[in-house]
């Protein structure tokens, strides 16, 4: 396989390699399997703008951008860019997008330059449909002509990134909390629980509890705008282990604790009205008016739709993965929660939460950890079978997707 070289690369694209793609709703992240953590990591932002009088470009498509060549754009300000996010709620929304953010990944990013060499696996929401994994299958096929395809469910590789194949997967990401319990590496998918209170909706909930600094804030561009918003959500919200009392009670945090400096060296102070507020939405969805299970009770729904014979190791092996569920507190108010409303009570020594420090990655790592083994190729599609029967599409995506 030919390579175009670059110093910024850590190793050099392999045959053998597997190309690990997590295509989530904030973030896409990108890497090779049997490596620890993403090589690389690409906002869910695509830009196009306008091509005029182009002769390689004779109609006039718009021309789109993304990754490092996106930023570059929008920071000097020379083009009238269109954003959009291919990804939604999990899914793929603008497929004709995606798949030139797809190839721009492959030959830009990874710097392969012999697509039909290439081996994917892509990894997706539990609950989208194989007939949606069809048409992606379509585009890696037909329009990048890869090697082969494994799609594999999110919520089963978090669960194996930890080394089990057995246990209740709590997803908490951008868009999307899920919740699903998996026996030897299967989702139970009638005991499947999700919710849309993740974690766009605390930072719009936080968002709005910033507005007292608007006049500080709002000088920012937008997207340094979000930056803040996302940093001081990340390094200063925390789970209240008592929301009511937290709320009303002094702030015991240090004046540095408390400080937050903007990047034009501005310094806002974090209150516990707000450091507190956006992340109790996860228990208390009025909070953002909506009306939605806690997510206490979506796991407690979950493993009560499970057999009684897989309950207790459900309830053993409680994994948790995706960046919100990355808050301080998060576990020691779950355990409080269940507690209190498992059906028949239930004690703290019955039930285990799996939290890896890099489980804002974990889906991510578990694919990398599936592709390094020699079972991949059996599980995989590739090129061949997918083009020997063209009427037969259809089942072999129903038989070889996880």
């Amino acid at each position: 396989m030919k390579i175009n070289k670059r110093a910024t690369m850590e190793s050099e694209y392999d045959q053998k390699d597997i190309v690990v793609i997590d295509n989530g709703t904030d973030t896409i992240k990108v890497g090779i399997s049997g490596e620890d953590y993403p090589r690389l990591i690409y906002d869910n932002k695509c830009g196009s703008h306008s091509v005029q009088n182009d002769n390689d470009n004779p109609n006039n498509k718009p021309q789109l951008l993304f990754g490092q060549d996106l930023k570059k754009v929008i920071k000097e300000k020379k083009l009238n860019v269109q954003l959009s996010n291919p990804i939604k709620d999990g899914k793929i929304d603008n497929v004709e997008s995606m798949k030139e953010f797809w190839q721009y990944i492959l030959e830009d990013g990874l710097q392969i330059s012999e697509l039909q060499q290439v081996n994917l696996l892509i990894i997706d929401q539990v609950k989208n449909s194989k007939e949606y994994k069809s048409k992606l299958a379509e585009v890696f096929f037909d329009y990048l002509k890869v090697q082969s395809v494994l799609f594999m469910n999110s919520a089963s590789l978090s669960l194996f990134s930890t080394g089990l194949v057995s246990g209740l997967s709590i997803e908490l990401g951008h868009a999307v909390n899920t919740i699903v319990p998996i026996y030897q590496g299967f989702p139970i998918m009638h005991a499947l629980e999700f919710s849309h209170i993740s974690g766009a909706e605390i930072t719009q909930c936080l968002e709005n509890d910033l507005k007292c600094y608007e006049t500080l804030i709002d000088k920012f561009s937008e997207e340094e705008k979000q930056w803040i918003i996302k940093d001081i959500k990340e390094k200063m919200c925390y789970i209240a282990s008592d929301y009511e009392m937290q709320m009303q009670s002094e702030d015991n945090f240090t004046e540095e604790e408390r400080s937050y400096e903007l990047p034009d060296e501005q310094v806002i102070q974090i209150t516990p009205q707000i450091r507190y507020h956006c992340s109790e939405a996860l228990f208390n969805s009025a909070i953002i008016n909506k009306n939605s299970f806690s997510l206490p009770q979506m796991i407690v729904n979950s493993i009560q739709r499970c057999d009684k014979e897989l309950r207790s190791e459900l309830l053993a092996n409680m994994v948790l993965g995706g960046g919100t569920s990355m808050f301080q507190g998060l576990i020691s108010r779950l355990q409080d929660d269940i507690c209190q409303i498992y059906p028949g009570g239930a004690m703290r020594s019955e039930f285990n939460f799996v939290a890896d420090f890099q489980r804002k990655y974990s889906a991510w790592i578990g694919g990398s950890m599936l592709g390094s083994l020699k079972t991949f190729q059996s599980l995989a599609i590739n090129k061949q079978e997918y083009e020997e029967n063209p009427e037969g599409k259809m089942s072999l995506i129903h038989k070889r997707t996880f």
